[in-house]
């Protein structure tokens, strides 16, 4: 299947750091494969994440992962940002080496941060060493340099949501953000091929019960719901970013045939296919 989503990295590029203005993205899922950081410079736009709309404006920070579902709604004539774009490989390491519990739940619930005189300054040194690292270092050293520079800019966000006063969390934290994670990382990969939660499940090596409480008390909704919203986000991008009719559509992401894409479809989003699209080329 041809990826319809928008990238910031090349097809032979593992990590990027540059700055954009994310207007050829608007509509489309935006295809971290890792993790991407936004430092917004100037202007504004709306961005979905989870579903969720934030305002960016200057001074934003956000950073979503390859869990998150991610595109923007609008987009200001004057809208710029600075990025960094890293491949999972860069970024595992890192990820799974922050020492708050409380870190994962800080980032998922307030995914886009308003920065400090004092932060605002920091971020941006921190950016143009990564972007000194990804454009004039050789190869041998740049992907340690990269890693290195990212898990030391995730350890000092740390250290911020730390200085709170969180309340304990309960049972194996680690575990239940790890498998949740994972569900993510599965969905993103095989929701276009399936979207049978005992699929997800075993593939987890639990039961479709258990799946369905980490989401409920994680996402707050099921793992179904999660599915469906990957699924219509994934024909969204199809719709908008492809001239695919609705049946080849339907093939690519295995639906039975055209007319169930469709019921399915509109069920979700009160909108027919051909209706979306038009009203997508208009915006």
């Amino acid at each position: 299947m041809v990826n319809a989503r928008y990238s910031l990295c090349n097809s032979n590029e593992l990590a990027t750091v540059g700055i954009t203005d994310l207007k050829k993205s608007r509509g489309n899922l935006i295809d971290t494969s890792g993790c991407i950081l936004l430092i917004v410079t100037s202007g504004y736009a709306v961005a979905s994440i989870n579903f969720q709309r934030y305002p960016l404006r200057r001074g934003c920070l956000t950073l979503f992962f390859y869990d998150e579902v991610f595109h923007m709604e609008k987009i200001s004539t004057s809208f710029s940002a600075r990025f960094v774009s890293l491949s999972y490989a860069h970024m595992e390491e890192a990820m799974l080496d922050v020492p708050s519990p409380h870190f994962w739940d800080s980032l998922y619930e307030h995914p886009v941060y308003r920065t400090t005189i004092q932060e605002w300054r920091l971020l941006n040194n921190w950016w143009e060493q990564m972007y000194w690292i990804d454009h004039e270092t050789e190869t041998i050293y740049r992907d340690a340099l990269l890693k290195i520079e990212f898990h030391a800019l995730l350890v000092a966000m740390d250290s911020k949501i730390s200085e709170r006063t969180l309340p304990p969390l309960l049972g194996d934290v680690n575990r239940q953000w790890r498998l949740v994670t994972d569900f993510f990382k599965l969905l993103n990969r095989y929701c276009v091929e399936t979207r049978d939660v005992r699929f997800y499940a075993d593939r987890l090596c639990i039961t479709t019960s258990y799946l369905n409480k980490l989401c409920r008390k994680v996402l707050q909704v099921s793992p179904k719901d999660m599915i469906d919203r990957q699924t219509v986000s994934e024909i969204k991008a199809c719709l908008t970013n492809t001239d695919w009719s609705v049946k080849k559509i339907a093939e690519e992401l295995h639906f039975e045939d055209a007319s169930y894409l469709c019921r399915y479809f509109r069920r979700l989003t009160c909108m027919s296919p051909i209706d979306y699209r038009n009203y997508a080329d208009v915006l």
